[in-house]
């Protein structure tokens, strides 16, 4: 029966009666987010300037906390440091989602992130800002079941990587 189940691609869809002791993700969540992030993955520049844009829609403070806080709204789209921030933001969300059967690594990448943004002066309102603005972007290209997984899975993260920012804050002022 299980090879049936093979055949037919069942068994690589994933279960959902198996959620992850970490991540509490089922092996079908984490196809449906593999799956669906191809959709982003395949040009990681667009959609990392897709958004960036919604982002600062949402948020333009937060624009003064990047270096190309000077250039015109209206230029930013076509601006190269832009463009390579938002490539390297999905490439960074590409690490995470590479990493989601790995808890060790997948940890250790969340925890390098929120770390690495103290210096710049992101805070976990910002990281938040950052989860609905992805929220936005993928609502309309992802399903239902999807955005369910990808719910659970940005919850993971992103409290992970803001226990990072307070752990990192409170080193600092200690």
């Amino acid at each position: 029966m299980g090879m049936i189940y093979s055949l037919l691609g069942y068994a690589t869809q994933g279960r959902t009666d198996d959620p992850d002791p970490v991540t509490g993700l089922t092996s079908r969540d984490k196809y449906l987010i593999a799956n669906s992030y191809l959709k982003v993955r395949k040009n990681p520049t667009e959609s990392g300037v897709a958004l960036l844009n919604t982002l600062f829609k949402n948020h333009p403070e937060y624009l003064q906390l990047f270096p190309f806080r000077d250039v015109p709204i209206k230029d930013l789209p076509e601006n190269k440091r832009y463009q390579a921030h938002g490539n390297s933001i999905i490439y960074s969300f590409s690490s995470i989602i590479d990493a989601l059967d790995q808890n060790d690594l997948l940890v250790t990448i969340l925890t390098k992130i929120g770390e690495s943004h103290v210096p710049r002066k992101a805070t976990e309102k910002a990281f938040m800002d950052l989860k609905d603005s992805l929220i936005e972007l993928f609502s309309p290209i992802f399903n239902e079941e999807e955005m369910t997984a990808w719910g659970k899975a940005l919850d993971v993260s992103f409290t992970v990587m803001c226990k990072a920012i307070r752990d990192t804050l409170s080193k600092t002022q200690d």
